[in-house]
């Protein structure tokens, strides 16, 4: 009798495949997005995140960037 998938062990991945499953994720989002946001989405924490991208945001701003509408990212984090 066979058990339901969820009840099946995972397989272990060895530290070298995760290492390079990271690597792997790096490679792509550097060449997806550029270096910059590449260590924006993988190296930051989700307070830093926000506060880097405003900071992005306010910089444009203050530079005469107008924008079109709202930021759809622009909430009230702290609730």
């Amino acid at each position: 009798m066979k058990r339901a998938p969820l009840t099946y062990r995972r397989r272990t991945v060895s530290q070298e495949t995760l290492a390079r499953l990271r690597e792997i994720e790096r490679e792509f989002h550097v060449r997806a997005f550029g270096e910059e946001l590449a260590r924006v989405n993988l190296d930051m924490n989700k307070e830093e995140r926000i506060r880097y991208l405003d900071w992005m945001r306010e910089t444009a701003r203050n530079h005469g960037v107008k924008p079109e509408t709202e930021f759809p990212y622009d909430r009230d984090y702290e609730s």
